[in-house]
């Protein structure tokens, strides 16, 4: 008797010759080759879309001299403007705040009772505001920083009979 060892191989459908191709990828992996062609289209749009939206921006500008290699590279430098030249102008327009003789006169009074130290200017900035809200605080009124009855009676309260604020011993 002979003392072969018998190993069966088993066979499944994806092992089969004539099945290979149909079950297991080709060699070479072919899908990352087509993620790679992918990315680099995305890639080469995002260049083109940015040379035509700087080509846009530098419209006015003197043409610049081609050469191979300034064709495919960014910017310099990004973050500086397109056009310096040309100031930003705000989505709103500014209009200049006009001084007020009744802010000018808040200010004397908030003034004389030691809530404001800024400019008298007549214009009803952060210190005013800030100014009446000390008013408002001490006077036991909500802080809203705008002048309404209630803190205009505090006010002529204050300026007839004094507060604690007052320099010397009122």
């Amino acid at each position: 008797m002979s003392t072969q060892s018998h190993t069966t191989s088993r066979q499944t459908p994806y092992d089969s010759p004539s099945q290979q191709g149909f079950y297991q990828q080709p060699a070479g992996r072919p899908r990352s080759r087509i993620w790679i062609a992918v990315i680099g289209a995305v890639v080469a749009a995002a260049l083109v879309a940015l040379a035509v939206a700087l080509s846009v921006g530098h419209s006015s500008a003197a043409p610049a001299t081609t050469s191979p290699s300034a064709s495919t590279s960014a910017p310099a430098n990004p973050a500086t403007p397109a056009n310096p030249a040309t100031p930003a102008t705000p989505a709103h327009p500014v209009t200049p705040v006009q001084p007020s003789a009744a802010v000018e006169q808040l200010q004397r009074e908030l003034g004389q009772l030691n809530y404001y130290e800024g400019p008298v200017d007549g214009v009803m900035g952060p210190q005013t505001i800030a100014a009446i809200k000390d008013l408002q605080r001490q006077a036991g009124l909500p802080q809203t920083g705008q002048m309404n009855a209630a803190t205009q009676a505090a006010l002529a309260n204050y300026l007839a009979h004094g507060n604690n604020q007052m320099g010397g011993n009122s």
